[in-house]
Parts: C-alpha cells; sequence; structure tokens
C-alpha cells in the first residue's frame, strides 16, 4: 500500500509537517534521526526495526532535547515517551488515515520542562560558575567541556589529552567534580545520556546559556561541598551578541546548500562571527546528511574569547568522530573586529549572523571606522555594523560562492543603505528573501530578515517570505516554507504567512521591502491609478513636517493643573501641545501645555533680562534647568538657554492644520481647526496648494479608513507589538491619496459624504471606521 510504504519513510514527514530528518548517527545508523522544527514539536524516529530497546529510546530522546520516540514496524506504530516514563502502540492504519491528529498529539507531549537535558546541565553548569567566581566564563566551560567529556564511562576526565578534545589544560576541579559527573551519567529518572547526541545536536542551546554574562553569584557551598545553581545573569537587549535560534540556523544553511556544487572535492565555509559555532557546526551537520564526500575547509572568527573556546571543542569533536580528521580542517581565530581583519576572496560559502549594533551605541572611533572604511563610497549616516558585514561578505564570495545572513530590516528598507543594496544587486543573485518579524532573538525585539544569494552575473525574481509580526509564528513559517519546497509548490498564502515569487523585484522603489502578496498586486493596480491621475502621492499634495523638539520635555512641558496656576498675564507664553497621546480616533484632547514663546517674528525674549521682567513666574521655574539646558543642547549656549531646541518657524501662525502622532495608525490622525496647537511628538500635514476648510475633513477621513491601515502596513515602518507604523514622511510620502484638485473630486458625494464623517469623527463619533472605509474604497483598487 502506498501510503503504508510513505508514512514509514523520513520523507513523508518532510512533506507532510515541513519537518527537516537530520541523522541522529550519520556514520553508522542510517535508520535514526531527528524530525527537526524549531524544539516544542521536535522526535525521534526509526524505521523497520522489531527489536524494541526502551532504555536507548529514552536515553536519545533525552539526550536531544525532545520527549517522544516514534518506532514504525510492519503493524503498528509504538510511541516512547521519557517523560510519561512509558510507550503506546497504535495500529499503522489509524496513523495512516489521520496523521494530522497523531502529529497533533505527539505535539502535546513535547512541552518543556525542567528535567529536559538543556535545563539539567545548565543547572550544574551554574553551580559550575558559582565555584569559579568569575564574570568571564572560560574556566566554568572547560569545566562544562570535561563533564560533557566525562559522559562517556570510557574516558576518565583525569586523564585527558587536552589537545585531543580541543580544551585548555592545567584547570583545577573542584573537590566535589566527581560528584557532578556521577550525577550527570546518572541523568533524569536513570535514562543514560548519550555524550554524542547532546554534543552534536542540542550544543547551541547549551552553550547560548555558558556565554551570558553573570552580574549575581551565590558561593555559599551546601552541607556536601556544593554549590548554588542560583546565578543572575544579564538580560542585555542592547547588546550586539542576539544567539541564532537552531531552527533558523537550519533554514538557512539548508537553502544555502541546495545553491553549492556538492561534487566539488573542496569547500570553504566562513562565518566572521561564529560565536559558539552554531552556523558552521549545522552546516557540517547537513554536509553529512547529504553523504558529502569531498574536504571541508572551516574558518570562524569571534570576539569571545570563550565562543572561541567553545567553537574549539566542538569542532575538534566533529572533526575526530564523524570526519576522519583528515577531511575536514577548521580554523577559530579570537579577534578584535572582523571588519579590520583581511578576507579572502574565494569563499564558497559564507553562512552568519552579524553584530547588530547601531552607530550609536558602537562604544570606539575604530569601530566606527572600519565600517567606514569598508563602506568606502557606500558610506551614509550613520550605518549598523551588521550593513559592513553583508557588504564585505558579498565582496569575498567567489564565483557561484553562496551567502546566507541574518540582517536588521532596517538594511531592507532604510534610505541609509539605498545606494548600497542597487551595487549588491549587482553583485549577488538574492534568492530567498524573508522578513521574520521582532520576535526572533531571546533578548532583543529587533526586527529580523534574513538573505540567501549568489554571487552570480545574472539576476532571477527572488522568492519572499512574509510572516506576521507576532510572536511564536516565525518557526512555522519556515516549516510551512520546507513544506512547500518538498512539494514543489510555487507559493503558499496563508494569514500568518505569505512565500511567494513577486512580480518585480524591488517590489517599491528605492526598498527591498518584503509585503504580503495581496499587497503586491494591490501595488501593481495603484499604479495604474496613479499612472491615470486618479490618485497621487502624499508628497506630491502634502509637506509633512516633524513638529517641534524642546530639548527637554521635564522642562518645558506642563500638565493642564501646572498650566492653570500659571499667573494670566504669563500664559500667552505658552501653547497647547499634540503628542502622542494626544490623538484618539480623530478625536484631539488637551492634555498637555508647552513652553512656547515664539510670535510671528519669533523669540519673544531676546535677554534674559527681558525674560525675568516679562515672565518672573516662569522664568523662577525654568531657572532650575539652566545649566542642563544650556549644557546639554545642540546650538544653544548661556544666551538662549530657555530657547526650545526646535520651534518650527510655521507653527508660530495660528492656523487649520491636519495632525498626526509620531506613530501611530489610522486612528492617530486628527484636524486642529483653530490652529491654537502646536505638535511636538508628531507631524503636520502642511497642503502644497491652498486647501479648502472642507477639505481637512475629507482627508481627516481618508487617513482614518482602514484602507489607509493597508497602506500604511505596505508603505510604512511596523513596530513591535502590532499594527503601529511610523507616520513619519519618509515612510508615508509615497502613499497614494485621492487629490481635491483633480478630477472633480469636489462635486462627487463620495466627498460629500467623507467631509461629513470626518466632521463627526472629529466630534467624537467612534463608531464611523466601516462607514468611512465604505466610502474609501471608491477612491482605490479593488483589495
Amino acid at each position: 500500500m502506498l501510503v503504508e510504504k510513505t508514512i514509514k519513510n523520513q520523507g513523508y514527514w518532510q512533506k507532510q509537517f515541513g519537518l527537516y530528518p537530520m541523522l541522529m548517527y550519520p556514520k553508522n545508523n542510517k535508520n535514526k534521526f531527528l524530525m527537526l522544527n524549531g524544539g516544542s514539536k521536535d522526535f525521534c524516529l526509526q524505521i523497520d526495526i522489531d527489536n524494541f530497546e526502551r532504555e536507548v529510546f529514552f536515553s536519545e530522546s533525552w539526550s536531544t532535547n525532545t520527549k517522544n520516540y516514534v518506532v514504525f514496524n510492519k503493524d503498528n506504530v509504538h510511541l516512547f515517551n521519557w517523560l510519561k516514563n512509558g510507550s503506546e502502540d497504535i495500529p499503522i492504519k489509524k496513523v495512516e488515515d489521520n496523521p494530522e491528529k497523531f502529529y497533533t498529539y505527539l505535539s502535546g507531549h513535547s512541552y518543556k520542562t525542567p528535567d529536559d537535558v538543556v535545563p539539567y546541565i545548565i543547572s550544574v553548569f551554574r553551580e559550575l560558575r558559582n565555584y569559579s567566581g568569575k564574570e568571564e566564563p572560560e574556566e566554568a566551560l572547560n569545566l562544562l567541556f570535561r563533564l560533557l567529556i566525562s559522559i562517556d564511562e570510557n574516558d576518565d576526565y583525569t586523564k585527558l589529552d587536552p589537545s585531543l578534545w580541543g580544551i585548555k589544560d592545567g584547570i583545577s576541579l573542584p573537590k566535589n567534580f566527581d560528584d557532578y559527573v556521577q550525577q550527570l551519567r546518572k541523568g533524569v529518572n536513570s535514562i543514560v545520556p548519550k555524550r554524542e547526541l547532546i554534543l552534536r545536536h542540542i550544543s547551541g542551546a547549551l552553550f547560548q546559556e555558558a556565554h551570558k554574562q553573570v552580574v549575581y553569584f551565590d558561593r555559599q557551598e551546601d552541607l556536601f561541598g556544593g554549590y548554588s545553581s542560583k546565578l543572575i545573569t544579564k538580560n542585555d537587549v542592547y547588546s550586539s551578541v542576539h544567539y541564532t535560534p537552531p531552527y533558523l540556523a537550519r533554514t538557512i544553511v539548508e537553502n544555502c546548500l541546495k545553491q553549492l556544487d556538492l561534487e566539488k572535492k573542496c569547500l570553504k565555509i566562513f562565518d566572521p562571527a561564529c560565536g559558539s559555532s552554531e552556523f558552521l557546526i549545522e552546516t557540517l551537520k547537513q554536509l553529512q546528511n547529504l553523504n558529502y564526500k569531498g574536504k571541508l575547509k572551516i574558518i570562524g572568527w569571534d570576539t569571545s574569547l570563550s565562543a572561541v573556546c567553545t567553537s574549539n571543542f566542538l569542532l575538534k569533536y566533529e572533526q575526530r568522530t564523524q570526519w576522519n580528521n583528515g577531511n575536514l580542517k577548521y580554523e577559530i581565530k579570537k579577534i578584535d573586529n572582523s571588519l579590520t581583519e583581511q578576507w579572502d576572496n574565494d569563499y564558497d560559502l559564507i553562512v552568519m549572523n552579524p553584530p547588530f549594533i547601531s552607530w550609536e551605541l558602537l562604544e570606539t572611533k575604530k569601530s566606527k571606522d572600519a565600517i567606514v572604511a569598508t563602506l568606502g563610497s557606500l558610506y551614509k549616516g550613520k550605518p549598523n555594523q551588521a550593513v559592513a558585514f553583508f557588504y564585505k561578505a558579498v565582496k569575498s564570495l567567489h564565483a557561484n560562492g553562496v551567502l546566507g545572513c541574518l540582517l536588521p530590516t532596517t538594511i531592507l528598507t532604510s534610505d541609509t543603505y539605498s545606494k548600497l543594496r542597487k551595487e549588491i544587486e549587482e553583485e549577488l543573485s538574492i534568492l530567498l528573501l524573508a522578513k521574520l518579524g521582532n520576535y526572533i532573538f531571546e533578548t532583543a525585539l529587533t526586527d529580523i530578515s534574513f538573505i540567501i544569494g549568489k554571487k552570480s552575473e545574472t539576476n532571477n525574481l527572488p522568492k519572499l517570505i512574509w510572516s506576521k509580526n507576532e510572536k511564536g509564528i516565525a518557526s512555522d513559517v519556515l516549516m510551512d516554507f520546507r513544506k512547500m519546497e518538498y512539494k514543489n509548490q510555487m507559493m503558499r498564502i496563508e494569514n500568518n504567512c505569505n512565500i511567494y515569487i513577486p512580480h518585480r523585484f524591488p517590489i517599491l522603489p528605492n526598498s527591498w521591502k518584503i509585503i504580503a502578496q495581496k499587497e503586491e498586486n494591490f501595488l501593481l493596480s495603484v499604479k495604474r491609478f496613479t499612472d491615470e491621475k486618479q490618485l497621487s502621492t502624499t508628497s506630491e499634495l502634502f509637506e509633512v513636517k516633524q513638529g517641534i523638539r524642546t530639548g527637554n520635555n521635564q522642562a518645558f512641558i506642563i500638565t493642564r493643573d501646572e498650566f492653570n496656576s500659571i499667573p494670566d498675564k504669563e500664559k500667552i507664553f505658552y501653547r497647547k501641545v499634540i503628542n502622542n497621546d494626544s490623538i484618539n480616533d480623530g478625536v484631539l484632547s488637551l492634555i498637555n501645555y508647552v513652553w512656547y514663546p515664539y510670535n510671528s517674528d519669533g523669540m519673544i525674549f531676546t535677554s534674559e533680562n527681558q525674560f525675568k521682567k516679562m515672565a518672573p513666574f516662569s522664568y523662577k521655574k525654568l531657572l532650575q534647568y539652566k545649566d542642563t539646558l544650556h549644557k546639554d543642547r545642540a546650538r544653544k549656549n548661556i544666551d538662549t538657554w530657555w530657547y526650545l531646541s526646535e520651534h518650527r518657524t510655521w507653527l508660530r501662525k495660528n492656523e487649520p492644520r491636519l495632525y498626526s502622532t509620531e506613530f501611530g495608525n489610522s486612528g492617530s490622525f486628527t484636524i486642529d481647526t483653530i490652529g491654537d496647537f502646536v505638535v511636538e511628538r508628531g507631524c503636520a500635514w502642511i497642503p502644497k496648494k491652498i486647501i479648502k476648510k472642507e477639505d481637512y475633513y475629507f482627508y481627516l477621513s481618508i487617513l482614518s479608513s482602514n484602507i489607509f491601515d493597508f497602506l500604511l502596513s505596505i508603505y510604512s515602518k511596523q513596530l513591535a507589538g502590532g499594527n503601529w507604523y511610523d507616520l513619519g514622511a519618509k515612510y508615508i510620502n509615497n502613499i497614494p491619496i485621492p487629490n481635491v484638485n483633480l478630477n472633480d473630486i469636489r462635486t462627487l458625494k463620495q466627498y460629500s459624504g467623507l467631509v461629513e464623517l470626518g466632521k463627526e469623527l472629529l466630534g467624537g463619533n467612534p463608531y464611523l471606521k466601516q462607514a468611512i472605509t465604505d466610502i474609501v474604497r471608491y477612491f482605490y483598487p479593488e483589495l
């Protein structure tokens, strides 16, 4: 029966569920697999055996950080779960009839527990770190290496040859180290750990913890001479060290290797920011899976000594146990900065998660100079360090070389990198581009994308992966992608993800932004509307201007109660202020006031004495901030300390204006019909031609519609945490909107309808969104 033959093969689980089948023991057992998807739904699989070794199954599943071991034979599916300490027999016909139900059942019994191998070993490691008492983890790491080596009773940890294992010699062992050895060998519930499986298949998760910076040690010994496992590590969201989740490294490597010529007798592979060699180890495992027979030269650099130590340990083990020593040569080097090193130009494969450090957080001038030197004429603005790694990697591939790289999504979209993107398009054929969102790294909300490209003179349209920006979705999206690839499907369109080849790339001018397919189709129709002058871009109709910058909100912005306490004669020096809390679904609320001593001619007080004389109450209030205000603000000195940093000349005159908050969505626009507000955290939409009063209400309705939310999702930068967007000019200038001065729009019933709805919206009616959207649809292509 075809289904029976299929379901008992690892290829079925690849195709049906998008799992990656990794051989447990590539050298000596081709029937045991880890079926991997990203962690929570992984399981072990063995096919066509009749002799069941329950203890072996428990040992192997525990050691690979899974719960379930699935065994197929002729009539039954045998399911072993070490956590439940039991097994089940299920007729194979039931699994054939409903494999989804079976996989859901498996997944439901795969939740994480403190007894899993990773937390179990980490707990022991934390005790070793408390024993070492050192902030840097090198000593504790070497103890951990010896502990892991000692899992196999054939290796006496007191007589190890350090050169054989790639570990440091002369490490002082705790007096009770043998207790740790016996504890680990015993395992959980007497499950015997497997050293090879732990080192080869869970090292990434294990050593991620090992490299964390400790901020608190607990060195209190217990009654038996052991140390506490209580340890507080630094959770630094501004760190450049963001560990690549195994499911993401697996997907990138898998798709890079598809582009390599695996008949080549030698491959040269490089990671210039290797960390614990997550990418390099994953590459080696997958090459084993693909039965690669050639030689390998692996090169990895990192600034962290502990990362280099870990990489040497893992690669030495891989070299000795899997590649017969001679077939794998590796060089792991500690460097100060990869960008200042000389890179070769003949790499077959570069895989990396470069450091994501913003220009502002670079600690030394040398680091900034290295970026400037690397980018050369492409240097612009304040680039992220990752872009220099990306550019240098492209330049370092040989002909037909392949690059797989994580990137901050801003590199795909920011104007700062527009020239760089154009140059890279000339050298790199982009094969796969994915936007995964803000929930990839454990300790940071950086918006993450990845790119896979090949050095080539020809450029084909890339495959795009768009993922909904919500926690926990990315691993499922990459499973869907693998599923699609195995089935040789051209596209996959789901609520959580769109995977497709666009009609053109880049989709948006001067950007590599990845959008959902329906958005791309909408853009094609919108282009026709703009070509036919049915729509115009925002920048053609409005100048979107940034609001004031006080330079010190604590000093200059006051509450309504504080304003009421000011003498009446000084209230003229304050204006109502708009910030992100002032606008809600079209309604403009007065929350705060801002110091604004300007008239149509400029600053009212031309000297400090004049200020003190004309506004003594305000002078006394602001005087407490004088030192800060003249020292900490650019272009302000002791003679102008009471000035705002940027008061915006156009705000001196009171006139009706259309406003938005700095960040938001369709509920973040309003009209100041009188013009007595100034905007601080937000933008003003200044018409480039004179428009009528009714036009403001028309545009308020347009901007408050669900259609405009959809346009923001295409053109603007989405922020973490939901449907919130940057409403600054550079993100909204190209958004197409109706032009009231064209095509007799003012004579349309849709125009008058939106004017009336805009008035109601401004008046506080919150139930108009759908009615507004229904009319706005008239001006746009069908969604």
